[in-house]
């Protein structure tokens, strides 16, 4: 062991957030089969009936959802999931409890507070970085505020430059 911390980050929320979207979706797909068989039969342009709302709303909101996880990932990943993408998924997964409690946005609800754990995880890491501004962390770039938009340049000596 060379004793060296390591940073080995791991995705929770987005991928919790997946399962939860692709079962939406599977269970969209599996109500609303007939409605869906006619509509592709017909040729799905035009095919809006009140069958398929149901069907419409858990594939959309499914694939949306989906597509949110892949996003929440990529952001745990480096280690940096916003605040504000924390907390529209709370409140998105809130209101959705309180207008549907026995619903799956009880497992929407989980995966927000996994993001909310998540972001400050991020934020502590990120505040121990800060304390050891001194030293690069990958060259010659050097840790911005907590919030701030990235890594900005580090000075560079005249040997550096040439």
């Amino acid at each position: 062991m060379t004793g060296q911390k390591t940073d080995k980050r791991t995705a929770i929320a987005g991928p919790a957030l997946i399962i939860v979207c692709a079962l939406h979706t599977v269970v969209g797909v599996l109500v609303s089969a007939p409605a869906l068989a006619a509509a592709v039969a017909d040729g799905w342009y035009g095919a809006m009936t009140i069958e398929l709302e149901v069907a419409l709303w858990f594939l959309m909101t499914g694939f949306f959802g989906l597509a949110s996880g892949l996003a929440v990932t990529a952001l745990e990943l480096t280690g940096r999931l916003p605040w504000s993408v924390s907390i529209a998924l709370l409140a998105i997964a809130l209101i959705g409890v309180v207008a549907a409690p026995v619903s799956g946005f009880l497992l929407v609800l989980v995966a927000a507070v996994l993001a909310v754990v998540q972001s400050a995880r991020g934020q502590r890491r990120r505040g121990s970085a800060d304390s050891d501004r001194g030293a690069p962390l990958v060259d010659g770039l050097r840790p911005s505020a907590p919030e701030g938009a990235g890594l900005v340049h580090a000075p560079r000596s005249r040997e550096d430059r040439a």
